[in-house]
């Protein structure tokens, strides 16, 4: 039986989120359940985008994978601690008590950003879709647990291997086992699949794959053809903090410290609190701590 919302999830999970919505939009569902999915998938797209006009109006909706979202989009957004909170108890009761596997899935990560990967890998495991089994494999990675996301991925194999969510998996397993050049021509593979707008055939993929190529140059040495990655990506998204994360190692590992500054000055703007601007000040405060002591 043909699955109509392969093409729809295909698209979402490389990264290619208008693309997605748009053939959210121009399906016909042929039944509830399919619908169901359908309009979840949505909410997500929306969400990915961050469309929060149309997520506003999902919080009362009857889906509640789109509920999900809405609520997702209140935990990553939301200004005040207090109403992010809120938001993640309702979204944890939500999955909880409706046992939908978008809900499921949001609350999972949400669980994962906060570190509690064994919480979030027992609620993945409730559902044994394979895009679930992918999280986990994610997950594991997450917390370094490389030889655990190794036998989960194993466990996934011959289910179907040319769907998107193991393939993705399987290359991000790659690239922290220590084989980049499998996980680029993976990463290849899928942008020439893929394509965000039909009929492109540069081969240059989503934000998401374009970020991917170049981990795996970085890997392989290649840093200067993990910039030429990255600036593509860069022209997608001009604030995406992984993009600008990477561009700041290449920059350091090139020796170009103009380049360096500019990108590093570019996520500090975007994204003040990144892991990676809260720890490089931490340790720029250390040591301005340790100069005045010295000239104490």
């Amino acid at each position: 039986m043909e699955d109509e919302l392969q093409e729809v999830r295909d698209n979402f999970y490389v990264g290619n989120f208008a693309k997605a919505l748009q053939l959210c939009e121009g399906t016909v569902p042929s039944n509830d359940l399919t619908q169901n999915e359908c309009d979840a998938i949505q909410g997500r797209c929306f969400l990915a985008l961050g469309q929060m006009d149309k997520l506003k109006v999902m919080q009362n909706s009857e889906n509640n994978g789109q509920k999900s979202a809405a609520l997702m989009a209140v935990v990553q957004k939301a200004p005040k601690e207090q109403i992010k909170e809120a938001a993640k108890e309702h979204l944890l009761k939500l999955a909880k008590d409706s046992g939908d596997v978008t809900c499921t899935m949001l609350a999972a990560i949400v669980n994962a950003q906060e570190g509690s990967f064994t919480e979030a890998v027992q609620m993945a495991k409730a559902h044994q879709t394979l895009e679930m089994q992918a999280l986990c494999v994610f997950f594991c990675l997450m917390c370094n647990q490389v030889n655990m996301a190794d036998k989960m991925l194993s466990e996934m194999k011959g289910t179907n291997d040319d769907s998107v969510a193991f393939r993705l998996a399987s290359a991000a397993v790659k690239l922290a086992t220590g084989d980049p050049e499998e996980a680029y021509l993976t990463y290849c593979d899928l942008s020439g699949q893929f394509p965000a707008d039909d009929g492109d055939d540069s081969g240059s993929g989503s934000v998401l794959l374009q970020t991917g190529k170049a981990v795996a140059n970085m890997q392989r040495g290649m840093f200067t053809e993990a910039v030429e990655d990255l600036e593509r990506a860069q022209k997608l998204a001009p604030n995406d903090a992984n993009v600008l994360v990477n561009l700041c190692c290449c920059s350091i590992n090139l020796g170009k410290k103009e380049e360096f500054r500019q990108h590093y000055a570019a996520l500090e703007a975007a994204h003040p609190k990144h892991a990676y601007v809260v720890k490089t000040q931490s340790i720029s405060q250390v040591f301005a701590r340790f100069k005045g002591n010295l000239g104490g």
